[in-house]
């Protein structure tokens, strides 16, 4: 069985896929930098036992993450308590062409989903990840990553209303605004926020679409869709795993 773990600012996404590639197991926990290897360990024993996993049928280990600080832990975790082998994302280990400036830059988990969005949609593609950022994450027809743009999340964005304005309330958005002229405050918030995300969302996939000269498939990844694809007119699905699928294929081709 492989652990592929995707270490995002805000969460961490953990799946364990058996040969064939099916998920048998997927959990997630809020990011925090450990004070030790151990301390992911124990966290992680936890989760897989609710499976019914053990921690010898884990026999790799492939991380995506954009908090260096939390990297080396897991590193050592699987080197010395779980696997022989870990695989970290970067732009040296994730092969996929790329017509970029600086891929040193680029997250690993653009650039692993730009990875699992060819292998599965061989086509041009745009791919939209609503995480702690929005980005959109653009392939052409020939499967080369060019690049994309990069937003403020939708609940980063409303954390910081709420900080900064003192008579906001924090809201539910799980329910879609009825009208967009809100009547209340709640209502006026979601409007803003639902809308006002959706808006940008559709706009970039427009001007993003235009640049590539072609008609891309557009499909949508990460916790936040939910709340902003049912809203889209740009947006064809949402495939929730994409990432973590990216880390399946990345190890298949890195397999020892």
């Amino acid at each position: 069985m492989l652990l592929a773990v995707d270490i995002g600012n805000t969460s961490t996404v953990c799946g364990v896929f058996e040969e064939k590639g099916n998920i048998t197991a997927l959990f997630t926990f809020k990011t925090e930098i450990p004070v030790s290897s151990e301390e992911i360990l124990i966290k992680l024993k936890n989760f897989l036992e609710l499976y019914k996993i053990k921690l010898k049928d884990i026999k790799g280990l492939s991380i995506a993450c954009v908090v260096p600080s939390a990297l080396n832990y897991w590193v050592e975790m699987g080197k010395k308590w779980l696997a022989r082998e870990v695989l970290v994302a970067d732009h040296t280990t994730v092969d996929i062409p790329m017509d970029l400036l600086y891929p040193s830059e680029v997250g690993a988990d653009r650039l692993i989903n730009a990875l699992a969005g060819w292998e599965k949609y061989k086509t041009s593609l745009i791919i939209v990840d609503f995480g702690t950022a929005i980005t959109f994450d653009c392939i052409s027809e020939k499967g080369v990553y060019l690049g994309g743009a990069i937003a403020p999340g939708l609940f980063i964005s409303a954390e910081a209303l709420f900080k900064k304005t003192a008579k906001l309330p924090k809201i539910d958005l799980s329910e879609i605004p009825l009208q967009t002229i809100g009547k209340d405050t709640i209502s006026a918030l979601k409007t803003g926020l639902l809308y006002g995300f959706t808006g940008l969302t559709d706009y970039l996939i427009d001007k993003l679409s235009k640049e590539m000269g072609s008609s891309p498939k557009v499909i949508a990844t990460g916790g936040m869709a939910k709340f902003i694809v049912p809203l889209s007119k740009k947006i064809e699905k949402i495939d929730p795993y994409l990432t973590l699928e990216g880390l399946y294929y990345l190890w298949k081709q890195k397999k020892p």
